[in-house]
């Protein structure tokens, strides 16, 4: 149980003080200001501690009164670099969850267990009540938690995070929940971007909405995503007039600048024979209307001009843009004329 220490090893009690050196350190939102001497000394006493010990230790100290000690009893528990805490310790930092009324701390808890909701029932719990936390950056961590790919599975996860999107408070919370929510991989998300992508409004949540409709079907580096739902909506929205200096959005313009030449080919391989719906040369015709009308903002053009490249355009088909694009755009021509010369 939280609070217990095993008597048996008499070094516990030693690495307890140990971690109290931190106690009084103070917090930068889930984390211990690096800079507290404290927290040279705790690294100094704890190198080279057995994992296991460290988890208990960590176990041990989750009821502290400090708030600095019950964000280290936390970290102490991923027992190392990739690799979560395990189910005991899982259960641990869920029960002192629903007891923890530090949004920092909360936020350090959330951090530690985030990837093992799907799998932890009592993890799976903490994370969808998170989503409903008055604190706006609990929400927002809550965010980050659902939408990871082992959670995939979680019961709810989807629900609330299309909830947060669309009627949180708070702008960052909306519009990172928008954003993330293509991560889920599954058809959820597809109302929320049809409604949320339709109304370029608000900029910055259309914007982050239109990133996340990109996650679902070429979520890149990952490509684990491959959503047909999506990449349709997604060509709907770039063909769709009239636009305007953010609309479409310049961060997803240039989604495909690497299409033929990926870092990781033999991924983007397997990503295309699960997509046999994308179709690059009718994406091409859409972002050459988007590269032609003047009332987009030359950072989408030029953005669009690398996606054309990535996406197969031959010389002669770059050429032939010159012809649309007004003198003044400088910045859009000279991408142009990069494109044609490589």
């Amino acid at each position: 149980q939280a609070g217990q220490v095993n008597v048996a090893d008499p070094n516990l009690e030693r690495y307890q003080r140990i971690v109290r050196n931190v106690a009084d350190c103070p917090l930068e939102g889930y984390q211990i200001v690096p800079t507290c001497p404290g927290m040279h000394e705790l690294a100094a006493g704890i190198a080279g501690v057995p994992v296991e010990v460290r988890a208990e230790v960590g176990r041990s100290m989750l009821s502290h009164a400090s708030p600095a000690v019950r964000v280290k009893a936390a970290e102490l528990m991923t027992v190392a670099h990739g690799v979560g805490p395990s189910r005991e310790s899982q259960d641990a930092i869920a029960e002192a969850a629903t007891r923890e009324r530090h949004p920092g701390v909360l936020r350090a808890f959330l951090r530690v267990i985030a990837d093992h909701g799907a799998a932890n029932p009592n993890v799976g719990k903490i994370l969808l009540a998170a989503a409903t936390h008055a604190d706006a950056n609990v929400r927002l961590q809550a965010v980050y938690a659902l939408t990871s790919q082992a959670n995939r599975g979680l019961v709810g996860g989807s629900t609330q995070v299309a909830r947060l999107a669309e009627a949180d408070t708070d702008l960052k919370v909306r519009t990172t929940a928008c954003e993330y929510a293509g991560k889920l991989g599954t058809d959820a998300p597809i109302p929320l971007y049809t409604k949320l992508t339709a109304d370029p409004s608000n900029p910055d949540l259309y914007a982050a909405c239109m990133e996340g409709l990109v996650r679902m079907f070429h979520d890149h580096p990952l490509l684990d995503t491959a959503n047909e739902q999506a990449y349709r909506l997604f060509v709907d929205r770039l063909a769709k007039q009239p636009r305007s200096e953010t609309s479409p959005p310049w961060s997803v313009m240039s989604t495909f600048c690497y299409f033929s030449h990926g870092s990781d080919t033999d991924k983007l391989a397997a990503w295309k024979q699960r997509a046999p719906w994308f179709d690059a040369g009718a994406l091409r015709r859409v972002l050459t209307s988007v590269i032609s009308d003047k009332a987009t903002s030359w950072m989408a053009r030029a953005a669009a001009i690398e996606s054309m490249i990535g996406l197969g355009a031959n010389k002669s088909e770059l050429a032939a843009l010159r012809k649309h694009i007004d003198p003044k755009d400088k910045p859009v021509l000279d991408k142009l004329a990069s494109a044609i010369a490589d």
